[in-house]
C-alpha cells in the first residue's frame, strides 16, 4: 500500500510538471507570436510587472512599471525593428529550477541586417534567448529575459559540434612554470 501511495505522488507530480511544461510552452509560444506582430502590449500582458531585460549589448534594464515596458517594447518596434518581424523563436529547453519557476532556452536566426538608430550595421546572426519564468497566481509568466548574439565565428559551440570535439574536451598544454 505504502508502496503505491508513492507511485501515484510521483506520478502526479510528474502529472503536474508535463502540465507546467505545456503551459510554458504555451506561455512562450505567446510571447513568439506577440513579438513577431511586434505587439508590445501583447507582450507586456506576458511578464510580470517587474520584469527585467538584459538585451543583446549587455543593457540591464529592469522595469518599474508595465507602462514603461510596454514603452521599451515599442520604441525598440518601430526604432530597431522599422517595421520588420523579428525571427521566430525555438523552444530548445525547458528547464524546472523550482516547481515554480522555470528557465526557457531559445534559439533564432536573424537572416536580415538589422541597421541600429546611430547607423551601426549587425550582420546575420543566430541569437540565444533565456527566459526566466515564474508561475503566479494568474499562471506562468515571464520575469526575466536574457538576449546573446551568436555573431559568425563565434565559436563551436554552436550545438552541432559534437560534445567531445568541444575544445574543453581536448587536451592542452600545461602551463610554463
Amino acid at each position: 500500500m505504502v508502496l503505491l501511495c508513492g507511485l501515484t505522488v510521483v506520478s502526479t507530480a510528474q502529472t503536474g510538471r508535463s502540465n507546467d511544461e505545456a503551459k510554458i510552452r504555451e506561455l512562450i509560444g505567446k510571447w513568439d507570436a506577440a513579438y513577431r506582430a511586434m505587439d508590445g502590449k501583447a507582450i507586456v500582458a506576458l511578464e510580470t510587472p517587474d520584469f527585467e531585460l538584459v538585451d543583446r549589448f549587455g543593457n540591464w534594464i529592469p522595469q518599474a512599471s508595465r507602462e514603461e515596458n510596454e514603452r521599451m517594447w515599442t520604441w525598440t518596434f518601430v526604432n530597431i525593428y522599422q517595421g520588420k518581424p523579428g525571427p521566430k523563436h525555438t523552444i530548445e529547453r525547458v528547464r524546472f529550477i523550482h516547481p515554480e519557476a522555470a528557465i526557457v532556452v531559445c534559439s533564432a536566426f536573424w537572416a536580415e541586417v538589422i541597421t541600429l538608430p546611430d547607423g551601426q550595421k549587425i550582420p546575420p546572426h543566430g541569437q540565444t534567448t533565456v527566459f526566466f519564468v515564474v508561475k503566479e497566481k494568474t499562471g506562468w509568466l515571464i520575469a526575466a529575459q536574457t538576449v546573446h548574439n551568436k555573431m559568425p565565428g563565434d565559436g563551436p559551440a554552436d550545438g552541432k559540434t559534437p560534445r567531445r570535439e568541444l575544445p574543453w574536451y581536448q587536451k592542452t598544454p600545461k602551463p610554463a612554470n
